[in-house]
């Protein structure tokens, strides 16, 4: 269950983001020849800086998950390399 609301949420925002960048900066004022389509400009920055919001915590996410896996990866084999050598293996 738990996967399938993870996959939603995923195709949830895919889906926000094409929304969102479909229309660069759409009309801010209401018009009279076309009332339908405009966009309050504060909603529309926000969705705009929570996006980019979310993006730079998946990015910093994924590093520090990169760091930390190399550091535990290099410690591992310099452990492994000076047990090797303490046990006379070449």
């Amino acid at each position: 269950m738990d996967v399938l609301t993870t996959l939603i949420f995923i195709i949830w925002f895919i889906y926000g983001n094409h929304l969102i960048y479909r229309y660069r900066f759409p009309s801010f004022e209401q018009t009279t020849e076309d009332p339908e389509h405009w966009c309050a400009k504060n909603v529309y920055m926000l969705t705009i800086m929570s996006v980019a919001y979310t993006y730079a915590l998946m990015t910093l996410i994924i590093l520090i998950v990169l760091i930390v896996v190399c550091t535990v990866h290099f410690q591992n084999r310099r452990r492994a390399i000076q047990e090797a050598d303490e046990a006379g293996c070449t």
